[in-house]
């Protein structure tokens, strides 16, 4: 399947770009994928080391919070948004 990792805030600039389209057979194998194209940084901005999803990202799959949902599946044609922490005062 296709899906598309958009991009937001400090990534964007980190990367730059503000989407990337990757073939995918899970979340995780459509992150790996982009980090191919946007390097390997990129995979440890999603996951820690231990494997897991950060906690301090907010990533959406179709405006849903990963963490709300009890399995992270993706289909054809799903975007996943990825911000980094938010600071400020």
């Amino acid at each position: 399947m296709k899906v598309r990792i958009e991009l937001f805030a400090t990534l964007r600039d980190k990367f730059k770009t503000k989407s990337v389209e990757v073939e995918c057979e899970d979340f995780e194998s459509a992150i790996r994928n982009a980090s191919k194209i946007l390097g390997e940084d990129f995979y440890q901005e999603v996951f820690d080391d231990s494997g897991r999803i950060r906690e301090d990202r907010i990533i959406t799959i179709n405006g849903r919070n990963v963490k709300d949902l009890e399995k992270v599946e993706l289909r054809d044609g799903d975007r996943i948004a990825i911000f980094p922490p938010i600071a400020g005062g």
